[in-house]
């Protein structure tokens, strides 16, 4: 038996063919669209990351301080200074002693008596009595037992003796030249306070 095939069943096939044929080259595009799209986006991330570590990069940690050992006098000053740690007796924060509590920190410091809190006496605080301030010598000292110098720059390290005195960074110096200050000052044995 022969097949014949009209020409309609002929064209069916035929443009089957061609339709299946177009489906294949539309799924292979589609692919090749997904696969340029996570290129794409592997592509951004990668970006992102190395954005991120050149971040990284660029933070500045501090400098470690080294604590050098201190000297004779320092260590002088310092047991002078923990020995003198004596605060006035209370006066009263205007005058009375017994309306002015000494327990409540507000009333524990002097200031002048006005008015009915006025106690003519001097025992009661009308004016302060010597012994507010420390001794000359110990007077503007770190309880480190170092004098303190205010350091803005490399050339104020010049300023500062490592054997009597310390640093003290001012607070507008930024983390860069804070480094510069910290690794000259461990050179040279200078204490930091700050």
């Amino acid at each position: 038996m022969v097949n014949f095939m009209t020409e309609k069943e002929t064209k069916k096939k035929t443009s089957a063919k061609d339709v299946a044929k177009e489906n294949v080259k539309e799924v292979k595009a589609e692919t090749k669209n997904e696969a340029k799209a996570e290129t794409k986006t592997t592509e951004k991330k990668d970006t992102k990351v190395q954005a991120k570590k050149e971040i990284k990069k660029k933070f500045i940690q501090y400098v470690e301080k080294k604590k050098p050992k201190k000297s004779k006098e320092v260590l002088e000053t310092q047991k002078s200074l923990q020995g003198k740690t004596h605060t006035p007796v209370f006066r009263g924060r205007f005058g009375k002693k017994n309306i002015r509590r000494k327990s409540i920190a507000k009333w524990d410091k002097w200031r002048k008596p006005h008015g009915i809190d006025l106690d003519r006496g001097l025992n009661h605080g009308r004016r302060p009595k010597i012994g507010y301030r420390r001794e000359a010598v110990l007077r503007d000292i770190h309880p480190s037992g170092y004098k303190e110098v205010l350091v803005n720059n490399v050339k104020d390290l010049e300023k500062v003796d490592p054997k009597f005195a310390a640093a003290r960074l001012s607070a507008t110096i930024g983390k860069r030249k804070r480094n510069e200050i910290v690794t000259k000052a461990n050179e040279k044995g200078i204490w930091v306070l700050n």
